[in-house]
């Protein structure tokens, strides 16, 4: 092994490569992000070595499932990973790190310990140790979620969402209620959802009306569905596998999501306009198994909090770059990078138009709405409107000592 040429810092890492220099016990994805991580320092057979050898080392092992693949972009400004899992080697080293080694973190990327809500699943039994899923599907096991789903109720400003993540406020209402359910929600990053049209769509839109008679692909989430009924628009529940057929030969004229998991998976070909209506955000997150939390004992439990922040600080500094300078969906983007480099009209609607949006959608003017936070939780939604409007801090802080 010691004859293996060392990689640069800017190399493309195959899993080929890795499987050639042999696994010994440790996964592909680990030994893929301990490549990276080390930038460049160590050569492929020493980073598949020294994984070995803090993996032996290790009093315990996190094993994590991931279901997007890691390193899919590699030179990427932002993050080379799909964005939906952004984070999750600062999160495998702030915890490795923290934990003076003690705690190992297994990764297993790419789906393949499950999707998303049978994966947390998973991890609330305990049979994995964490994983990624965003409170969209995490509501199906965790209904008060669905209040972060109102239209507008943490609003289109980014620093009003990291202003609820980073309070008491939401340990004491939303993480305990994760808690409860035996699953602890420890890094989230909040891409903020836009209307993503086929390129079939020859009418601009920007306000509501201009969607009459469309049919959109909805999720799960609840306040979603509720949203669309109230819009002059068919909600068409499609799974995410079919979508880009479904835009590509009309089956349906747009979708609802974040478009950062959109590009990633290739349908800037068939997406032609994007509105940053921004009702509702896409959560994607991390989570821990509760009861194997709390078995580490409080010093290995605040590595994993540690761990958990050097993933959200990350998070929260490159997540401008990674929406200007990956995707494309800033202003200022340039014109040949992300959806703007396919040819998809970025759209942004003026201050008349957004207004026009909130109205259409607001939980005061929409009875089906206020019945939605009334089932889900009236005094979480009042509670996070507060803070969300308040003066908090909106930069990374030790959360879980609030």
């Amino acid at each position: 092994m010691t004859g293996e040429t060392t990689h640069g810092k800017n190399s493309t890492l195959s899993r080929r490569d890795i499987l050639r220099i042999g696994a010994k016990g440790c996964t592909v994805a680990s030994i893929g992000l301990g490549f990276t991580i080390a930038g460049g320092r160590l050569s492929l057979a020493e980073a598949a070595e020294n994984e070995e050898a803090k993996k032996a080392k290790a009093e315990h092992v996190m094993v994590m499932g991931l279901d997007a693949k890691l390193n899919q972009f590699p030179g990427r400004a932002g993050t080379p990973d799909m964005v939906w899992v952004f984070g999750a080697a600062q999160f495998k080293d702030g915890v490795e790190q923290a934990s003076n080694g003690r705690i190992y973190v297994e990764i297993h990327d790419g789906g393949a310990l499950d999707g998303q809500v049978e994966l947390l699943k998973k991890v609330q039994q305990g049979i994995v140790q964490a994983g990624d899923c965003t409170t969209q599907n995490a509501a199906q096991l965790i209904p008060l979620l669905n209040i972060m789903d109102v239209p507008y109720g943490i609003g289109a400003n980014d620093d009003a969402f990291w202003r609820l993540l980073f309070s008491k406020e939401f340990n004491d209402i939303f993480r305990k209620a994760t808690e409860e359910r035996r699953v602890t929600l420890v890094v989230t990053h909040p891409w903020r959802r836009r209307l993503m049209l086929s390129r079939n769509v020859t009418k601009q839109v920007r306000l509501p009306q201009d969607l009459d008679g469309m049919k959109i692909r909805v999720t799960a989430s609840k306040f979603e569905q509720l949203a669309m009924e109230i819009l002059p628009a068919g909600a068409t529940p499609i799974a995410w596998a079919e979508t880009f057929g479904a835009l590509k030969d009309g089956a349906i004229e747009g979708l609802h999501i974040a478009p950062g998991s959109g590009f990633d998976v290739g349908m800037a070909p068939v997406v032609g306009q994007i509105i940053d209506t921004e009702w509702m955000y896409n959560c994607d997150s991390f989570w821990v198994s509760s009861s194997w939390l709390k078995k580490l004992g409080p010093d290995l439990q605040e590595a994993v909090m540690q761990g958990a922040l050097v993933s959200q600080k990350h998070i929260f500094d490159n997540y401008q770059t990674v929406l200007k300078d990956a995707i494309g969906l800033m202003p200022d983007s340039a014109s040949d990078v992300g959806f703007k480099g396919a040819g998809t009209e970025v759209a942004f609607l003026t201050e008349e138009e957004k207004a026009e949006w909130r109205d259409y959608l607001s939980a005061e003017r929409n009875s089906t709405l206020s019945e939605g936070i009334d089932t889900y939780g009236r005094d979480a939604y009042e509670t996070m409107r507060k803070v969300v409007t308040g003066s908090g801090p909106t930069e990374p802080v030790e959360w879980w000592k609030l």
